[in-house]
């Protein structure tokens, strides 16, 4: 974990070509750093690695900075096959550098960012108070042990209740379909010690609840994949993670670590009940297999299979859900409101009106108990955006706008349900505040772009590419635009 995040690493230099979009993309490294270059239809541009993510034992992935902004390479190195394109870049048509990283991409890859409050991807200078994931986040507040370490100076997470034992591991373990904030709080708000669900919820398709149920396998799953195991369910939660992994050291003999650790519970009565017993338990019961969503890698499935489903390179990929599911409720009214949230974004992401529409009636039933919460009001929003009521959608986003007036991203959503309404009056108006407000933004200025064009408004459409061109100077993209721009302008 300490080396989950650091400076540019020296995986060796290389080339890789994407099919899909027509790309070609080369890596070189360098005594002063790492520089990333990708070139499509005769335009090119060139990019200076600043951070590297992921320890490489599966892969490593780059975080390039621009004016105090964390965007994500499309790049990857992995273990197993070198370089290629990151999860999520596989279909894209017109890779580019510029994804926003913000701080919830950033809680479980980096000790410690410093984001600017109320921003998107901003963060200060430097981005990181720690890099790599430091003993805090597992063992809490360190002041005290340095004072007097002596044990009870700092948190064990053995000794803790099973709840608050689990949520260390969860807090990074435990992506599930969203993870839902508290209202006022953070993912980094989370301190060892404390129930995840005082800070935030996890929701989960159902199927991840259900034993009976075969999931797709994927990367970060482990925490639904053990609690679904035989082992877990008989153990009536004295099994854990800790149970098997030591966080502060690599087993030099791993298969015969990882057999004493089975043994624990099954020594007694495994040589009556196992035909065959295999000196590698994990190599039979936990095999590794590939992933849905982590391109070209293999992790260890942690359902503990008495007979391993037959192995597969095509990943069943996961189905829309019908609905979610909170891992762990939250207490009291948080339970509506957080899981309306998240079936909203989860939705949204996934292009399910009918997840959008159960959101919804979450939200407008908890809403009076939380009238002035922003993610309330961006839920609706979206909503009633997604179901074609923009003039209401935009006064849900304008509401958002008078309680956090300086929040780039309030203004716009409500650029986009004014142009859903179209009024792009308005709608332009929005997404010229939201390029005020974060110059580094990228969809206003396409947002802003596709008004004028719509409009014939010729003029207002080159000032606009202009514009983009030069927050975003070494963008594809934006270089695309000018190309056209230039060449039906007649310039």
């Amino acid at each position: 974990m300490a080396r989950s995040l650091g400076p540019a690493t020296r995986e060796p230099s290389g080339q890789f070509t994407h099919s899909f979009s027509n790309t070609q993309f080369s890596i070189e490294s360098r005594e002063a750093g790492m520089v990333q270059r990708l070139e499509r239809n005769g335009l090119s541009a060139e990019y200076n690695v600043a951070y590297t993510i992921g320890s490489g034992a599966h892969a490593f992935g780059y975080l390039i900075e621009i004016d105090h902004h964390l965007f994500q390479s499309p790049l990857g190195y992995f273990a197993r096959r070198g370089w290629g394109l990151s999860p999520g870049y596989e279909n894209n048509k017109a890779p580019d550098f510029y994804r926003p990283v913000t701080p919830n991409c950033l809680f479980c890859h980096s000790g410690e960012a410093r984001p600017v409050p109320g921003t998107y991807n901003t963060y200060e200078d430097p981005p990181f108070e720690a890099e790599g994931i430091t003993c805090e986040r597992c063992h809490g507040p360190a002041e005290a042990h340095l004072r007097a370490p002596v044990p009870g100076s700092i948190v064990n997470p053995a000794k803790l209740a099973p709840r608050a034992r689990d949520s260390i591991c969860e807090q990074c373990h435990l992506n599930g379909e969203e993870r839902i904030p508290n209202p006022g709080k953070q993912l980094a708000d989370f301190r060892p010690g404390d129930d995840l669900e005082s800070v935030f919820s996890v929701y989960v398709n159902p199927a991840w609840k259900d034993p009976s149920q075969t999931n797709p396998f994927k990367v970060v799953s482990h925490v639904q994949q053990l609690a679904l195991s035989v082992c877990s369910r008989e153990s009536h939660g004295k099994l854990w993670c800790g149970t098997c992994h030591d966080p502060h050291q690599q087993p030099t003999n791993a298969k015969a670590y990882y057999r004493s650790r089975c043994l624990l519970c099954h020594g007694p009565t495994l040589a009556k009940t196992h035909p065959k017993p295999s000196d590698d338990c994990v190599g039979c019961h936990m095999p590794s297999r590939p992933v849905a969503d982590g391109a070209h890698t293999a992790f260890t499935d942690h359902r503990i299979w008495r007979e391993p489903p037959a192995s597969s390179s095509s990943p069943v990929l996961s189905p829309v859900p019908a609905s979610l599911a909170a891992w762990q409720d939250s207490p009291g009214a948080l339970a509506k409101r957080n899981l309306g949230i998240a079936e909203v974004n989860v939705g949204e992401r996934l292009e399910s009106f009918p997840l959008v529409s159960q959101g919804f009636d979450l939200l407008m039933a908890c809403w009076d108990n939380f009238p002035n919460d922003t993610a309330v009001l961006t839920g609706l929003g979206t909503a009633l955006m997604e179901s074609g009521h923009g003039p209401e959608a935009a006064a849900a986003f304008e509401q958002a706008i008078q309680i956090e007036p300086k929040v780039a991203v309030h203004y716009l959503h409500a650029g986009l349900a004014w142009k859903v309404t179209h009024d792009n009056s308005k709608a332009a108006g929005y997404f010229e505040k939201t390029i005020q407000l974060d110059p580094l933004i990228e969809q206003p200025y396409l947002e802003l772009a596709a008004v004028y064009s719509a409009a014939h408004d010729h003029e207002m459409w080159r000032k606009t590419l202009e514009r983009y061109a030069k927050a975003f100077p070494k963008s594809i993209r934006a270089q695309t635009a000018l190309r056209e721009n230039g060449a039906s302008s007649g310039l």
